[in-house]
């Protein structure tokens, strides 16, 4: 089996562990501003999909209450 190389990483386009990451303050801004976006989507999906569990639970105790009484 043959081991990883991580300075053979940045043959295909990765960052590899020994080069040196920009850090320009702009582009720093800028993949903030998409995570908090994506943070804020998530958020919004977590709710909705909450909000489906609840009344998909609702349904089915109005089910099971309405063969209980039948």
């Amino acid at each position: 089996m043959a081991r990883h190389k991580p300075s053979s990483m940045s043959e295909d386009g990765l960052v590899s562990v020994t080069e040196p990451i920009a850090n320009d303050p702009a582009e720093s801004t800028t993949h903030s501003d998409k995570l908090q976006e994506q943070l804020k989507s998530s958020e919004r999906l977590n709710e909705y999909y909450n909000q489906v569990v609840a009344e998909l639970r609702a349904s089915l105790e109005r089910i099971e209450e309405g063969d209980q009484a039948s």
